[in-house]
């Protein structure tokens, strides 16, 4: 009996040392996984904070990369841009991220400035993107010349309607003030040029606004000065690759990647002008009569107040020539000095992205607010 007691008695304090085993084991293991559980949220929370802390930095390079895009806008480069191109170029951002800028030409006058910065890792990137609307006049008539006064036609002049690349077809070769006369010489051995009578051609702002700026604005802000009964022979006049700034040099039109290719000036004559031949391209506003009296090439935009005369073959004007009445008062005679007289071997060509270039050149984007977006991946 005192034997059996004894083994009870061992054996009932083995079961109790082995139920504090148990019991401090579990306890050990509950305190390793609260720790490992502990240590974890604090390691996630810490990556959770370098995370956003990094994304917010990429987000404010992104959106910097943006707005640098907008306010060094090239608007020579995004005036040849076709429609539904994009071109990419890179930007500078902080250390340890690097930035790329996409400029997409949705139409004629909408861009999409597409941000992205990215760290150099290449683990993380975010996006920023608006979009930006020139301010372009898209209601004047698409036409190679527009005419409030007279207009003489020879036999070897030719209109040419330029094709629908850039975003829009001319709807006549001329459109004319409805109260105007024209003669086409019999001779002509092509088809008749279209023609179009519009009250739109009676309108003056058709005329003495370009782009989004007014006759006197632009004449504050010309680039070249000509005095009246001026002669030019304007060519493009590059050193070293550098294009210079020079009264003569009116820009390349005939090349895409020459020096001067985005020289687009505005050329003011505050008289009358004869041009000896040469070319150029750009905004030309002629306050007086405009005679062509050498070969010359032209590409952009011809506003005249007294009528224009060609006197010699291979007269090519690619974009839009406009003629206005030489007095403010709509109701006055239309004087013989003040028609438009195009002889020889002219050819004047619609062409809107020639016409629009010189002026988006010089045109600052603005942004659509009320469709902008940003993009966050």
């Amino acid at each position: 009996m005192r034997q059996f007691v004894t083994r009870w008695r061992l054996s009932r304090g083995r079961k109790r040392i082995g139920i504090a085993l148990v019991s401090v084991l579990y306890f050990l293991i509950v305190c390793a996984l609260v720790t490992t559980a502990v240590l974890f949220a604090q390691r996630t929370a810490s990556g959770n904070a370098r995370s956003g802390a990094g994304g917010a930095e990429l987000l404010g390079a992104a959106e910097a990369s943006a707005f640098h895009a907008l306010a060094a806008w090239d608007g020579a480069a995004r005036g040849r841009q076709a429609i539904g191109s994009t071109v990419a170029f890179a930007e500078p951002t902080s250390a340890g991220t690097s930035g790329t800028v996409y400029v997409t030409r949705l139409t004629v006058r909408i861009f999409s400035i597409l941000a992205e910065a990215r760290d150099n890792a290449g683990a993380a990137a975010r996006r920023v993107g608006l979009l930006v609307r020139l301010p372009l006049r898209i209601d004047q008539p698409r036409a190679a010349l527009v005419s409030a006064v007279n207009v003489t036609i020879g036999p070897d002049v030719r209109f040419i309607q330029d094709s629908a690349a850039c975003g829009d077809t001319g709807t006549a070769a001329i459109v004319l003030d409805p109260s105007v006369s024209i003669t086409i010489d019999s001779a002509s051995r092509g088809a008749p040029p279209t023609l179009v009578r519009s009250s739109a051609a009676e309108d003056s702002s058709l005329f003495l606004r370009v782009g989004d700026a007014w006759w006197d604005d632009l004449v504050r802000r010309a680039d070249i000065r000509l005095a009246p009964g001026a002669h030019a022979l304007p060519q493009p006049v590059a050193m070293r690759d550098q294009c210079s700034t020079d009264d003569t040099n009116w820009g390349e039109p005939s090349s895409l990647t020459a020096a001067c290719a985005h020289r687009t000036p505005i050329v003011y004559a505050s008289g009358d002008l004869t041009i000896d031949g040469g070319r150029g391209q750009g905004v030309l506003l002629v306050d007086g009569r405009l005679t062509i009296a050498g070969s010359f090439l032209f590409s952009g935009q011809i506003v005249v107040r007294r009528g224009i005369e060609t006197l010699s073959d291979n007269i090519a004007i690619s974009g839009f020539v406009s003629a206005w009445r030489a007095s403010t008062n709509v109701s006055a005679t239309h004087a013989s000095t003040s028609d438009v007289v195009l002889t020889h071997a002219t050819t004047m060509r619609y062409s809107g992205c020639d016409a629009r270039y010189g002026i988006a050149s010089w045109l600052q984007p603005r942004i659509v607010r009320e469709r902008a977006w940003s993009e966050l991946f």
